[in-house]
């Protein structure tokens, strides 16, 4: 009795403050037995597991409360750049504007043979940002019927479309009214000219036709080209055959056939229009001393002439941010020009276009979300970050303004007289002036065949290309806590092309998924980067490689440094050891081979891969041109003299698409993934 009456004298006192705070616990316990207080240890123990069951609880409850309400899932859009540099302007914008999205940036090669792929294989970004001017109704490069109005988004029926001059808007509309693509700030072309090559000859800049084909004649005299384009490229023929005429197309009949060429009404060019714009594309090719053998120049070779003096001028856009990277800023961008100074046209090209994936038509918040972030897009402080990116000065929608920069000033009167002629977004007209512009290169035919070969090719239906090899698995591009397995796919594979202990590549390498079943040449090189990317190999320290690894991974200040777990480059040979701060920057603690640190002073024979590889490589090393005579700390493989001991980077002549398709061709296989990031 004497326990019994104590348990029922007892009492347990609880705060109520554990149901809320677990760290807030106070607990009273009396046992009352005659008139005194006692804890007796049988009692101790129940009631220490008691109050252990209680705080358990009570720790659950005071957690679950939080969790519920900062656990809400953001919601996940997945955006893809054809352009690295778009990180810095963009992805940064973007993540600072919309906290609660979780972006995934996709840097891509673009274009419709990419896009096409992308779609069958269910795999399209939400958002895609692309440069290809022919994006809007074209799958030229690809190998299916299919065309990008069946798997992006209809913007007609939004209020987005009414932020665009309706004039450039009806540029971007389909035959039956519905709106695919949408213009961002314009790249005006022109004529890229040397200044420092015009006055080191005593040339003067040409003003009009006349004084341009004099100036090409004499720089022949000092065996420099005086104008040359990369006509290797259906875009750049259909783009020649236009610029040069004009006058005519803005005509009573050009106009005429213009519209009904973008409207996708008419199915030939005709006869008399035809043969006055190849007779004039005839005479620039005879003017400036074309050659056959510029079919088979791409970008990449016209660059290098261009920057080293070889060429005058070049077929350029105001996106010239790569050639004052080599340190050329006597640059001026030249009208096409007519036989009078009131001849003389720029003429304008959306600098990247914007589109979204049409399964979002339907998919309630994600696709106000969307939406949202396309209009913000469109804003003035993204229009003008990205129109700054690419050197803008004219843009579509109404209600946004960019400066000009000093170096475009002479643009200015052509931009307030309207001389901006607007290029026809029409990939059977690129087509068809491909085939016709290369048959007159090749000096197969006259003006009069020309326009023959033009109609022939207008809606000429492309035959499959053969396959080259097949994959038997896919290897998704999304990023893990130990990299992505697609683009370990790819750098391994490229090591064993390059045959070197270690590589390393930038994000923009990762060019999505790697889809399961048979590719063509096309669809092989959709997988990586654009044309002209190199292999840059050298014998270096382990400490020189650090200093470049870090350099990619902590950036260099550049507007392609990382933002995100998913834009960190890639290795092979070797494993990034990487952290990252409160403030979401990325840190490069360590490199390892076999889980050991990379030793300094040991030699390896390492690669970088990129376009422009050479200007990270000398940021990396702090390499300042202007105290080297203005030469760059590599070689082109071209240069260097057989026997020759040189310890720089080289530059490999042949570039990386055409090494990847061979290996392919030859019988290679993918290379098997690997874990390339270790997070610190």
């Amino acid at each position: 009795m004497a326990a019994n009456s104590a348990f029922h004298a007892g009492f347990l006192l609880i705060s109520p403050h554990i149901r809320h705070n677990s760290t807030c616990i106070r607990c009273i316990i009396y046992i009352k037995h005659k008139g005194k207080v006692f804890l007796e240890d049988r009692m101790k123990r129940i009631i220490c597991v008691l109050l252990l069951t209680v705080l358990i609880v009570s720790m659950l409850l005071s957690c679950s409360i939080p969790l519920r309400n900062s656990g809400k899932e953001k919601q996940r859009i997945v955006v893809q750049l054809d352009q690295d540099y778009w990180l810095a302007s963009v992805g940064k914008m973007l993540k600072e504007h919309f906290p609660d999205v979780e972006f995934d940036f996709v840097i891509s090669r673009g274009g419709a043979q990419y896009l096409n792929d992308a779609a069958l294989n269910d795999d399209l970004a939400d958002i895609i940002i692309d440069a290809s001017s022919w994006t809007q109704t074209s799958s030229s490069d690809d190998d299916y019927d299919i065309n990008p109005r069946d798997y992006l988004y209809d913007f007609s029926c939004t209020d987005i479309t009414n932020m665009f001059y309706k004039v450039y808007l009806d540029g971007f509309t389909n035959e039956d009214g519905s709106v695919n693509w949408l213009p961002g700030a314009a790249s005006v072309e022109g004529i890229l000219a040397n200044t420092a090559v015009f006055e080191k000859y005593g040339i003067e800049l040409p003003h009009d036709y006349v004084t341009f084909v004099e100036a090409c004649n004499k720089f022949s005299e000092y065996g420099i080209r005086g104008f040359a384009t990369d006509y290797k490229y259906d875009y750049t023929d259909s783009y020649m055959l236009q610029a040069w005429s004009i006058p005519l197309l803005q005509s009573t009949e050009g106009r005429i056939w213009r519209y009904e060429a973008m409207d996708g009404n008419i199915d030939h060019i005709p006869d008399e229009l035809g043969v006055k714009l190849f007779s004039r594309i005839g005479q620039v090719l005879k003017d400036t001393d074309a050659q056959a053998d510029d079919t088979k120049r791409g970008y990449s070779s016209i660059f290098q002439d261009f920057v080293s003096g070889k060429i005058a001028m070049i077929r350029q856009s105001t996106n010239i941010a790569e050639y004052q990277d080599e340190g050329m800023n006597n640059l001026i961008l030249l009208p096409y020009f007519g036989e009078t100074d009131n001849d003389n046209w720029y003429f304008s090209t959306p600098g990247y276009s914007i589109a979204m994936n049409g399964k979002l038509k339907g998919a309630g918040k994600k696709e106000e979300l969307a939406l949202d972030i396309v209009r913000y897009m469109f804003g003035s402080d993204v229009m003008n970050a990205m129109a700054d990116r690419i050197q803008s000065v004219v843009v579509y929608n109404k209600d946004v303004n960019v400066d000009v920069q000093d170096i475009f000033s002479n643009l200015i009167p052509y931009i307030e007289s309207n001389h901006m002629y607007t290029y026809i977004r029409n990939d059977s007209v690129c087509r068809a002036s491909c085939a016709a512009v290369q048959k007159m290169l090749a000096g197969d035919v006259d003006a009069t065949r020309a326009v023959e070969v033009f109609n022939n090719n207008y809606n000429a239906v492309k035959e499959k290309s053969p396959v080259i090899t097949t994959f038997d698995r896919e290897y998704q591009w999304r990023i893990s806590d130990t990299g992505s397995e697609a683009f370990s796919v790819r750098v391994n594979t490229l090591r064993e092309i390059c045959n070197v202990d270690m590589l390393i590549a930038p994000a923009a390498m990762n060019a999505g998924d790697i889809y399961k079943g048979s590719y063509t040449a096309a669809q092989l090189q959709a997988l990586l980067m654009g044309g002209g990317v190199k292999f840059y190999t050298k014998d270096a320290t382990g400490a020189e490689i650090k200093d470049v690894v870090r350099c990619l991974v902590e950036g260099c200040g550049w507007d392609d440094d990382p933002i995100s777990w998913d834009t960190l480059p890639a290795s092979s040979g070797f494993t990034m050891k990487i952290s990252r701060d409160d403030k979401g920057d990325m840190h490069l603690e360590d490199i390892l081979t076999d889980g050991k640190s990379v030793e300094d002073e040991k030699i390896y024979s390492f690669c970088y891969v990129d376009v422009s590889g050479h200007t990270l490589l000398e940021r990396a090393y702090n390499y300042d041109m202007s105290k080297h005579g203005g030469v760059h700390m590599y070689k082109a493989e071209a240069d260097i003299r057989e026997g020759e001991k040189y310890d720089g980077y080289i530059a490999h002549t042949t570039n990386v698409a055409q090494q990847w398709i061979k290996y392919f061709s030859d019988g290679g296989r993918l290379a098997a993934p690997e874990a390339y990031i270790q997070k610190s």
